[in-house]
């Protein structure tokens, strides 16, 4: 009976050595067939070539940051009988995408015939010129739905419904590499940009903003600021946590960038944001002059990235409240007036 005992006992530890080595394997390959990032702050353009194998396209989806495992990568395509059958082209991949889901958009044969681009600051109106220079789609139509539908958009994106009266989508358009064909119209280009930026602005940023009193749009205003002022990934949160330390001692922003997109399109072709800001310009007389007026604008002066928006729901404990350019994509951030006035004098007057 004893023997029979130990029998038992011997199969029992051995069932519970399998159970454990088997749910340490599913736990790895599950991770690894995790997506590579939460969220993706942009889309990445994939090619296949012609001939490519399979080990060739996971190698080069690992190499690019949308997969873990090329492996598994190579695992699942023989699971499915794809081994050979994905199609050359470009696809539109994202590191915020499973394993699995990657593989669908692959095997769905999802090519990319035509994309457009639009980078990370841009301002409504370059969207639409470029729509102009890239697309059939008419950036007139393109500005008209984004100044004039919001009510009517709000029903399909309720984050809307707090954009304030007589201000226009600006900053809530995700900048991002979007897919078009002949038959995409600009209402269609406008929903895939708020469906991008819906994923893109998380409950959590949307819920550390709330926590510091402001909503999304306040969210989005500041961020849109910090987007245009910010260059080096370690400034972005600092960058915010000046703006946000201006608001809370009803300082005025003085961002520069607020003060280009109140005077518009440059004069002698030199695009939106006017270089070079004279003593005359400073005193232009727009609720977006943050040098003339104290708080947020009425709405963002651009589109902010991923970066921008995360770092402006959760901008850094800094005693900062001045920064100045110092020509090379950094900042010189100080404390006190005399701190920033010396910096002023260092930094400006560098050739």
């Amino acid at each position: 009976m004893r023997a029979i005992g130990l029998l038992i006992q011997a199969f029992v530890v051995v069932l519970l050595t399998i159970g454990a080595v088997a749910f340490l394997g599913f736990n790895v390959v599950s991770r690894f067939a995790d997506s590579p990032a939460p969220v993706a702050a942009q889309t990445v353009l994939f090619s296949i070539p012609p001939g490519a194998t399979t080990s060739d396209i996971g190698r080069a989806l690992q190499r690019d940051g949308l997969i873990r495992s090329d492996l598994l990568f190579r695992l699942l395509v023989d699971r499915r009988g794809l081994d050979g059958r994905l199609r050359q082209g470009v696809y539109l991949l994202r590191q915020d995408m499973s394993l699995d889901e990657v593989l669908t958009v692959l095997e769905s044969e999802q090519v990319a015939e035509q994309t457009v681009t639009f980078p990370e600051g841009f301002r409504i109106e370059e969207m639409a010129d470029r729509l102009d220079e890239q697309t059939h789609i008419a950036g007139a139509e393109f500005l008209r739905i984004a100044r004039d539908e919001i009510n009517a958009l709000a029903d399909e994106f309720p984050f809307l419904r707090g954009v304030p009266p007589g201000v226009s989508l600006e900053g809530y358009l995700f900048p991002d590499t979007y897919q078009i064909n002949e038959a995409t119209t600009a209402g269609d280009l406008i929903r895939a940009m708020l469906r991008r930026f819906d994923d893109i602005v998380t409950a959590d940023m949307r819920a550390s903003a709330a926590a510091r009193g402001w909503d999304l749009h306040a969210l989005i205003t500041v961020a849109s600021v910090v987007e245009r002022e910010a260059r080096i990934d370690e400034e972005y949160a600092l960058v915010a946590g000046v703006f946000a330390n201006r608001l809370v001692l009803g300082i005025p922003l003085q961002a520069d960038p607020t003060v280009q997109y109140a005077l518009g399109r440059a004069e002698g072709g030199r695009g939106w944001w006017k270089p070079d800001l004279t003593t005359a310009d400073f005193r232009v007389d727009s609720p977006y002059n943050t040098y003339m007026y104290a708080g947020l604008m009425p709405g963002p002066i651009a589109s902010p990235g991923l970066k921008s928006i995360a770092a402006s729901a959760n901008p850094a404990e800094t005693p900062y409240i001045f920064f100045v350019a110092k020509g090379d994509g950094s900042h010189a951030f100080s404390v006190t007036l005399e701190e920033h006035e010396r910096n002023i004098a260092q930094y400006r007057a560098l050739p």
